[in-house]
């Protein structure tokens, strides 16, 4: 049993690998689809983009690595089935439980193993990420020069050359524009471009060329002034990339501990509005109350006046309150949705071996290519569940906990149903569900 369990288990490797290299490659491409223009675009240095990359595996390893199992899973079972190697294995008499007994233990190992990575690794790989994307956003487009085009990269200047070899220029013409003033014009033969200390001031170094201006106390005196070298120098350029330390966490940064604790807060907060709006109502009712007897007595004068501001200052206070109370709500169950997210992602391993398990036995023709088809559709369902309960939830119309683990339970037990079936030689579709549905 040991050597059949270590070949068993020595099937999946392969397929698994195979399925993680090919999810990943595939998210690797959508994130350059979406990210790339933006990279160019702000100037964005080699090794800052490997570091966006790097930080973005986070999220997709825990997204590739339950597919990758269902991949491994469909595919060496499906090659077993194939090659009959399953009937030899039931025919020495092992049943489906046995022959996959150590798949189904290392599935639920792997599962736990996930938990970790889902609790802390992608909180703070999406914390950084989410830092390392606003210091992007933040920093303004890199200077680009192109022979004979305009370059209105910087706000307030308009840059164009001739000629561009590195940092050497030919042929510089450069408009300052100042609103509500008339345009500067600096016009010079060559010219060099740097970038000072501070990294975000651009320092240009004119030659042999001349200013052109319009006197600000004169504005019909025309000026001119030549010069053989003319140092400019333009802040706030947008060539460094500042880092961003943000504190605040969204619910996709924070760990369960850190969830509970916001959860926690919330909690208190929603009984603190609540013992608030309890004790305006009894304030209210009690002035109510004093503004009757003193009008029964006689001394009070424009009672229903009062009445009116005091309800309506009370009805005021309880809707601002209850305003506060629903948008606390809304977090909790946000945060509450979180929460669920990791654990049933970190088990969706396991449901996807026991769903793999029946499926790929009783699938003797395929490959490969069959089982990525497999793979994507059953995985399609799952995230279709997950987003669609994820919404549901953020409303309030599901509770999180339904909302995120109602895929792996439906998916669970169609899989133990098919598991069951595989195991005892029964057919997917039973007999009487194939019978009605012939005869419709």
């Amino acid at each position: 049993m040991k050597t059949l369990h270590k070949y068993i288990l020595g099937q999946q490797i392969a397929p698994f690998l195979f399925g993680i290299f090919i999810i990943i490659f595939v998210l690797i491409l959508d994130f350059l689809y979406k990210n790339l223009e933006m990279l160019i675009g702000k100037g964005v240095p080699i090794l800052v983009s490997a570091e966006l990359l790097t930080l973005s595996l986070g999220w997709m390893i825990v997204m590739a690595i339950p597919m990758a199992v269902l991949v491994g899973t469909l595919i060496s079972f499906m090659r077993l089935a194939s090659d009959n190697e399953i009937v030899a294995m039931k025919t020495s008499g092992l049943s489906l439980f046995a022959i996959s007994k150590p798949l189904l233990i290392a599935s639920l190992f792997l599962s736990l193993a996930m938990l970790p990575v889902h609790n802390y690794v992608v909180p703070e790989t999406n914390h950084r990420l989410a830092n390392l994307l606003v210091s992007i956003h933040r920093k303004k487009p890199a200077l680009e020069l192109r022979e004979g085009v305009f370059a209105n990269d910087i706000k307030g200047f308009s840059i164009l050359a001739e000629k561009v070899k590195g940092n050497a220029i030919e042929g510089v013409t450069i408009s300052k524009l100042v609103e509500d003033k008339p345009a500067q014009t600096i016009r010079a033969e060559r010219g060099e471009i740097s970038f000072a200390d501070d990294g975000t001031t651009l320092v240009l170094k004119l030659y042999n060329g001349e200013i052109h201006d319009v006197d600000e106390k004169d504005p019909k005196r025309y000026l001119r002034l030549k010069f053989t070298e003319h140092t400019l120098n333009i802040p706030d350029a947008g060539a460094r990339l500042v880092r961003v330390e943000r504190e605040y966490r969204g619910e996709r940064e924070m760990s369960i501990n850190a969830l509970a604790k916001e959860i926690g807060g919330l909690e208190r907060k929603i009984k603190a509005d609540q013992k608030q709006a309890k004790e305006a109502v009894e304030k209210s009712a009690s002035e109510l109350a004093e503004l009757e007897r003193a009008a029964s007595a006689g001394q009070g004068a424009d009672k229903g006046g009062k009445m009116l501001a005091l309800v309506t200052s009370t009805q005021d206070k309880l809707q601002n309150l209850k305003g506060l109370d629903m948008g606390y709500r809304r977090s909790m169950r946000s945060y509450s949705v979180e929460v669920h997210k990791k654990i049933a992602l970190s088990f969706a391993c396991a449901v996807f071996v026991l769903l793999g398990i029946p499926l790929g036995s009783r699938t003797k023709e395929g490959g490969t290519g069959a089982g990525m088809a497999a793979s994507i559709s059953v995985f399609a369902i799952y995230y279709a569940f997950l987003t669609g309960g994820e919404k549901l939830a953020d409303r309030g119309f599901v509770p999180p906990f339904l909302a995120m683990w109602a895929a792996n339970i439906l998916l669970g037990a169609l899989g133990l149903w098919l598991f069951v079936r595989a195991d005892k030689e029964l057919p997917i579709i039973p007999n009487r569900l194939r019978a009605l549905i012939g005869r419709d």
